[in-house]
């Protein structure tokens, strides 16, 4: 979807993720989107304790890069649930990372099909309240490290994400309809891909 309306997103990467699917980090890579790391793990930074934020941190850069075959050097960091202690922040600032926010939340990570309809309005309307920002969504799961075993428990509970790129369609175009320009989140950062892998 987002190659058929020429729009670049950001993804936030797991490291876990990225060692299991490394093709899937180079065609992101390849295709023009930024990358961000999300940790190495889905443990959530607030519970963590420094040496472990630190770690987490760590490994999941070092995670991206091998998928990549050269040091990504990303430097940008979302936290799981955006939330984390006032402690992590010096840690990531000490460290030379930025925090990357998500300022338009649809909570479809708990969402199934039904909802649908729902997300989309919901995030058009912050978006016309706040006047843009950024959209946090989440992938079809279809390379998440643990899918098959949560799909398999229950497969049509969230883990059953298929609907998502019809999603991204919608709101894609809702946002288009409503004036908003989709804006290449690589300019917003300054990066630039110095070429295909």
């Amino acid at each position: 979807m987002l190659e058929k309306y020429d729009t670049k997103a950001m993804f936030c990467l797991l490291g876990v993720n990225a060692e299991k699917y490394p093709e899937l980090v180079r065609r992101i890579y390849n295709e023009g989107h930024l990358i961000l790391n999300h940790g190495y793990s889905e443990k959530w930074a607030l519970s963590m304790n420094n040496e472990d934020f630190l770690a987490n941190l760590v490994d999941g850069e070092n995670a991206i890069s091998a998928a990549l075959g050269f040091n990504l050097d990303l430097k940008l960091y979302r936290p799981h649930g955006g939330f984390y202690k006032s402690r992590h922040e010096k840690i990531w600032t000490q460290n030379n990372w930025i925090l990357v926010p998500a300022t338009i939340r649809a909570h479809d990570a708990a969402a199934t099909s039904q909802k649908q309809d729902k997300i989309v309005k919901k995030v058009l309307k912050k978006a016309k309240k706040h006047g843009g920002g950024i959209i946090l969504l989440h992938d079809a799961r279809g390379a998440y490290y643990n899918r098959d075993t949560n799909l398999e428990k229950k497969p049509d509970g969230v883990y059953n994400r298929s609907w998502i790129p019809e999603t991204v369609e919608k709101i894609i175009i809702s946002l288009i309809q409503n004036g908003f320009v989709l804006v290449n989140p690589n300019i917003l950062y300054q990066i630039e891909n110095p070429e295909e892998l």
